[in-house]
């Protein structure tokens, strides 16, 4: 008789694990992966075709290729200073704005608010290595090079 109730005790340890096992997963892919989905596919995920897909349907020459390659290379500079253009108005813009807020608040107001913004940036700095480390993996796990 104790044989055959360690038996069914053993048994239902084994079901409920991996019951719970499979419910994990299923949870993780149905659930926290689509919101992670959400989240990427804020961006357009329409992008402008690679010198790779455009050699493959527009049957380039090997001329017209490296024309191509020349010309990405010359416009990777403009969106290069594009970027670090807008990145410096935004930065003049943001630095304008606390100035306005601090011009409001107390000292120690002042102080407070500080300490936030600093909270702030370390929060979106770790924000952003998650995602990076996330897709890097993501890439990884679909076999894709980056």
């Amino acid at each position: 008789m104790k044989n055959y109730n360690k038996f069914w005790i053993v048994i239902s340890l084994i079901v409920v694990f991996a019951a719970g096992f499979t419910g994990g997963i299923l949870f993780e892919k149905n659930i926290i992966d689509k919101k992670v989905e959400k989240r990427v596919k804020r961006r357009s995920s329409v992008r402008f075709p690679s010198l790779e897909m455009m050699s493959m349907e527009l049957n380039l020459t090997p001329e017209q290729e490296e024309q191509i390659r020349e010309i990405f290379k010359n416009n990777e500079e403009r969106f290069k200073n594009l970027r670090k253009n807008i990145d410096e108005r935004l930065s003049s813009i943001r630095t304008q704005l606390k100035n306005e807020i601090k011009d409001e608040l107390t000292d120690e107001q002042v102080l407070k608010f500080e300490a936030m913004i600093k909270k702030y940036i370390s929060q979106r700095k770790k924000e952003m290595e998650k995602r990076k480390k996330h897709s890097r993996n993501r890439t990884k796990d679909k076999g894709e090079k980056r």
